[in-house]
C-alpha cells in the first residue's frame, strides 16, 4: 500500500535493530497503538490514510470489521451488515484504499453458510460506508483481496474466481468507474489455480497485479508467482521470477520504470523482485522470512512487513536504502497467542504504519495490532 496513518499516542515498544551486512547503521523506533477490542475474530488485513490524523483499517471478525484512526487511537466504525442478518454466514474485509477524506474503498467477501463466496465492496461518501452493488454471475464465487483507488470514478479491485462446481480459480479483476463495478478480462496461467493478492499503481493506465498460480495435477504444490499488468487497454502477463514455490503478496509502484514485489519462496524465505521498466528481476531480500507487505517512497526508501528468520518468528519490518536492508524486530505488548504483520503503508517522509493480528493457537480468537513505525 502506498500511505499510512501517524499515531500521537500509544505504549512504547521494545526496539532492537539487527544490520544487514555491509551498509551503515539505521534504526527505526517502533510505538504500539491502542486498538479497539472486536470480538472473538479480529485481526487487521489492510490500512490506508488520508491524513496523518484520519484513515483507515480493515480485516474480519465475522462480519468485516472497519476502524478508524482519529489521531489518537483506532476505533470500530460503523459498517454495513455483511452477514445479510445470518448469523451462520461468515464476511472479511481485506482491503481498502481513501482518495481524500470524503472518498475511499474497501473491498473483501461474504460467504454464506453453502460456502458460496461473494466478493464485497462498500465506498465511503465522507459521512457513512455503504456496500456497491457488485456483479456475480450465476453459478459462481468469486472473492476481492485487494484494492487500488485513483479517484471517486477509478479504481481496481483484484482477487479470483471460479464456478461453483469446480476447483479451477481464475484471476479476477473489476473496475469501478464512479457508476458501478465490472469485470475485466484476465490471464489465468495456472491449471488449477490462480489468485491475486495485491494491486498497485501510478496511474489509472499503468497498474500491476501480483498473486501466484498453481498447476495439476493436484499432488502438485509448487506455485508460480504471477505478475500482471494493465496499460489501460488490456490486462496482459508479465515474466515473473520464482523461489521455489512462490508466493506474491504485495506490490508497490513508484514509476512507470521502478515497481516492488514481496512474497515467499522456498520454505518461507523472502523473497522480493523489481520491475526496472524492462522486466522483473529478483533482487536482495532482507534476513526475513513470510513477507506480506510492501511501501516505497523512493528507489533508496522502501518498506517490507514479515518476520524474523528464527525459531522465534516474531513480527519484524526490514528497511532498504539503496544499499542493503536493515531489520527492526517489533515487539507486541499484551495479549496472548502468535502475533504476525499483514500490511505495512507510508505516511509521510519518516513515518510508516503496520497492521496485523495476534492469533490464539488453543482458542482461535484473534485481535488486531497495529504500530507506528518512525525512523
Amino acid at each position: 500500500m502506498r500511505k499510512a496513518l501517524v499515531s500521537v499516542a500509544g505504549p512504547a515498544v521494545a526496539l532492537g535493530v539487527v544490520f544487514a551486512t555491509g551498509g551503515p547503521a539505521w534504526a527505526a523506533t517502533v510505538t504500539q497503538v491502542p486498538v479497539a477490542s472486536t470480538g472473538f475474530f479480529g485481526g487487521f488485513l489492510g490500512v490506508d490514510a488520508v491524513s496523518p490524523f484520519d484513515g483507515w483499517a480493515v480485516g474480519g471478525n465475522g462480519n468485516g470489521m472497519i476502524q478508524r484512526f482519529n489521531g489518537t487511537r483506532w476505533s470500530t466504525f460503523p459498517s454495513p451488515d455483511l452477514q445479510g442478518g445470518d448469523p451462520n454466514n461468515w464476511a472479511d474485509l481485506s482491503g481498502v484504499d481513501a482518495t481524500s477524506a470524503s472518498s475511499a474503498v474497501a473491498v473483501g467477501n461474504s460467504t454464506a453458510a453453502g460456502a458460496v463466496k461473494s466478493a464485497v465492496a462498500l465506498r465511503w461518501n465522507g459521512t457513512a460506508w455503504s456496500r456497491q452493488a457488485v456483479p456475480k454471475p450465476a453459478g459462481t464465487d468469486t472473492e476481492f483481496s485487494a484494492v487500488k483507488a485513483f479517484s471517486a470514478s477509478d479504481a481496481w479491485a483484484v482477487g479470483q474466481t471460479a464456478s461453483s462446481n469446480s476447483t479451477f480459480r481464475k484471476t479476477l479483476a473489476m473496475h469501478y468507474n464512479g457508476t458501478a463495478w465490472s469485470a475485466v478480462p484476465t490471464p489465468s496461467a495456472g491449471t488449477r489455480t490462480n489468485f491475486l493478492t495485491a494491486v498497485d499503481g501510478v496511474t489509472s493506465t499503468d497498474v500491476w497485479a501480483v498473486g501466484y498460480s498453481l498447476n495439476l495435477p493436484y499432488g502438485n504444490r509448487v506455485r508460480q508467482s504471477t505478475i500482471l499488468h494493465w496499460d489501460g487497454t488490456a490486462w496482459a502477463q508479465v515474466p515473473s521470477p520464482d523461489n521455489g514455490s512462490t508466493f506474491l503478496y504485495d506490490v508497490a509502484a513508484l514509476s512507470a520504470t521502478d515497481a516492488w514485489a514481496v512474497g515467499v519462496g522456498t520454505s518461507g524465505a523472502a523473497f522480493v523482485v523489481r520491475w526496472n521498466g524492462t522486466s522483473w528481476n529478483t533482487v536482495a531480500a532482507p534476513p526475513l522470512v513470510n513477507l506480506r507487505g510492501v511501501t516505497a517512497r523512493s528507489a533508496t526508501d522502501v518498506w517490507v512487513a514479515g518476520a524474523a528468520a528464527d525459531s522465534t518468528g516474531t513480527p519484524a519490518l526490514a528497511h532498504w536504502n539503496g544499499t542493503t536492508w536493515s531489520v527492526t524486530p517489533v515487539t507486541v505488548n499484551g495479549g496472548a497467542g502468535i502475533p504476525s504483520l499483514s500490511a505495512i503503508t507510508a505516511a509521510d517522509a519518516t513515518t510508516e504504519w503496520a497492521v496485523g493480528s495476534q492469533s490464539d493457537g488453543t482458542t482461535g480468537q484473534s485481535s488486531s495490532i497495529a504500530f507506528r513505525v518512525v525512523g
